[in-house]
């Protein structure tokens, strides 16, 4: 079960890419980071959606990214 900040990220991806595209992008943000999506936090915050843009930016371009890092840290 993904920790509440993953879902959020998630939440905040599915209405664009769908919610598997967007469990599997957290994911790989996660793996890429060596972090664990179940137990991720905002004491992690930082490495994380620097792996999340990354990941997101061939999707969905660097503004939209950026805006998706920006609500995560609301």
């Amino acid at each position: 079960m993904p920790s509440e900040l993953a879902t959020k990220a998630i939440n905040l991806l599915s209405p664009t890419i769908g919610e598997f595209l967007a469990r599997a992008k957290v994911q790989a943000a996660c793996n890429m980071a060596d972090l664990n999506i179940e137990t991720l936090d905002k004491t992690q915050l930082d490495p994380f959606l620097e792996k999340f843009m990354a990941v997101c930016v061939f999707d969905l371009g660097a503004n939209v990214s950026q805006s998706l890092a920006t609500r995560l840290r609301e």
